[in-house]
């Protein structure tokens, strides 16, 4: 008597892998952004630790002084930009809560730069 076999087991599947997310373009302009904000704001740093090796004169002291407010204004303003960009980027795209979003935060930003100025 012949003893019955069980079928094969089916061959295990591999689960699919989920597609990659293709990056948007809005996300390459923030980090086009974000990266010109770095470099040009710690350019301007490192310029004016360049000019700090020249002898000390008025002249060499001023641009020293505008280099280094320069960077930090950059460094500054570089994320309000982000916020600006993102904001509008997903506006385009027609989410609107998110670009109200933007626009309340720079809303908010421009009312607390104004209060400061006027304190």
């Amino acid at each position: 008597m012949a003893v019955p076999t069980p079928p094969p087991a089916p061959a295990a599947v591999a689960p699919e892998a989920a597609p990659r997310a293709r990056a948007m373009e809005g996300e390459k302009a923030i980090a086009r952004v974000l990266r010109a904000g770095a470099v040009l704001g710690g350019g301007c740093f490192a310029a004016s630790l360049a000019l700090e090796l020249l002898p000390q004169s008025a002249r060499t002291g001023i641009a020293i002084d505008d280099l280094r407010k320069a960077g930090a204004s950059l460094l500054i303003v570089t994320p309000v930009a982000r916020i600006a960009i993102a904001g509008a980027l997903l506006g385009m795209k027609g989410e609107l809560r998110y670009l109200l979003y933007g626009a309340a935060i720079l809303a908010l930003l421009g009312i607390a730069l104004g209060a400061g100025f006027s304190a």
